[in-house]
């Protein structure tokens, strides 16, 4: 039995065959487009609607052998979470996902922790990468690119996505801010300060936040004279990509975030890099939810 707390890892004990495992999960799980055989499951926390609650008593009805979260404190601390285990004799298991490589190695462990099958993740995993990096090889330009979140909220280098960024043979300047937070808020005036070479900003959606509001954010910012400051703006370049839990959503901690490269690599360079239909419709058969 496995309680599980945020979507992405439930994605991943899915793909590596232990979804029937999952004995309770957090609210937002009902939204993702992935795991629709778990909307009916025991809900253990929530933070919708920027809500935040852990459901102890359910959790402990439910006593799983394992727990999974994220190193990220979010619903509750880590040190109540392990308190909390050591209490009922389950085993917890964070991850922190740094960089693509860590999201592999994450799932492998998944994979163990759980008695599931990594093989055919694995597969999907390296041939992807592989032909990533084959493709970023063959580009000369590295554009300059910056992800933002909920506003002006800076996907900084410690987040995986901006390793994804990376990846699709571009420049995460979210690495410019010296911090260990995911995520960094910045007033209008800094950002673009720091950030004006950008030759690309991303506005990612999220569960509290959706695709209509941000284009209402980016057409704000194509019609300010003051955000026209920035290279991005300037050029028309800004972006809006997915980091919620619909079928359209890639930006995530998850194997969601293959598709997402692509995506990016796309973007940035146009025709010189693949579309990201053909690994997005390769995922989601894995999934079971794509035919």
């Amino acid at each position: 039995m496995v309680a599980v707390f945020p979507a992405s890892l439930a994605e991943i004990v899915k793909l590596v065959g232990k979804g029937d495992g999952i004995a309770g999960i957090n609210e937002e799980i009902k939204l993702d487009y992935c795991l629709p055989e778990l909307r009916d499951k025991p809900v253990i926390g929530k933070y919708l609607k920027r809500t935040k609650k852990t459901y102890w008593d359910v959790l402990e009805g439910i006593r799983p052998k394992l727990i999974l979260d994220f190193k990220v404190e979010n619903l509750h601390s880590s040190d109540e979470l392990y308190s909390f285990a050591e209490r009922i004799g389950a085993e917890v298991l964070l991850l922190d996902f740094l960089t693509v490589e860590d999201l592999v190695e994450g799932s492998r462990l998944i994979a163990e922790k759980t008695g599931g099958e990594f093989s055919k993740l694995g597969e999907f995993y390296e041939r992807h990468l592989s032909r990533i990096a084959e493709v970023s090889e063959s580009l000369e330009e590295k554009p300059k690119v910056v992800m933002l979140y909920r506003g002006i909220n800076v996907v900084t280098g410690t987040n995986v996505i901006s390793d994804a960024v990376e990846k699709a043979h571009a420049e995460s300047l979210g690495k410019r801010l010296r911090t260990e937070r995911k995520v960094y808020p910045l007033k209008k005036e800094d950002f673009i300060r720091r950030f004006n070479d950008a030759d690309h900003i991303f506005l990612l959606t999220s569960i509290l936040t959706s695709k209509e509001k941000l284009e209402e954010i980016r057409d704000v910012m194509l019609d300010s004279v003051e955000w026209r400051k920035v290279k991005a703006v300037d050029e028309g370049n800004v972006h809006i990509v997915g980091s919620a839990l619909d079928r359209e959503s890639f930006m995530r901690w998850s194997p969601r975030l293959i598709p997402g490269i692509y995506q990016i690599g796309r973007l940035v360079h146009g025709r010189d890099f693949p579309d990201w239909k053909k690994p997005e419709k390769e995922l989601y058969s894995l999934c079971g939810v794509e035919e």
